[in-house]
């Protein structure tokens, strides 16, 4: 049997795999849809970037040394 720390960290994880399996098969397609025939600038692959970083990190949660200590 886990301890409740392990259990709350073993449903994040799997939570987390959930929501990039969501992110991967439904999300990217929508935003990638028809870009097989836009004139990708400099912007707009920073923009595509930017997005994919900016829900990645929604995701991921923050990192372990931006968590304030309570």
């Amino acid at each position: 049997m886990l301890s409740f720390g392990a259990e709350s960290f073993v449903f994040q994880v799997s939570i987390k795999k959930y929501k990039f399996k969501i992110y991967k098969t439904n999300i990217l397609p929508l935003v990638l849809h028809g870009s097989e025939i836009w004139s990708l600038t400099l912007r707009k692959e920073r923009r595509l970037r930017v997005f994919e970083n900016m829900v990645l990190r929604k995701i991921m949660g923050p990192k372990r040394n931006e968590v304030k200590d309570v």
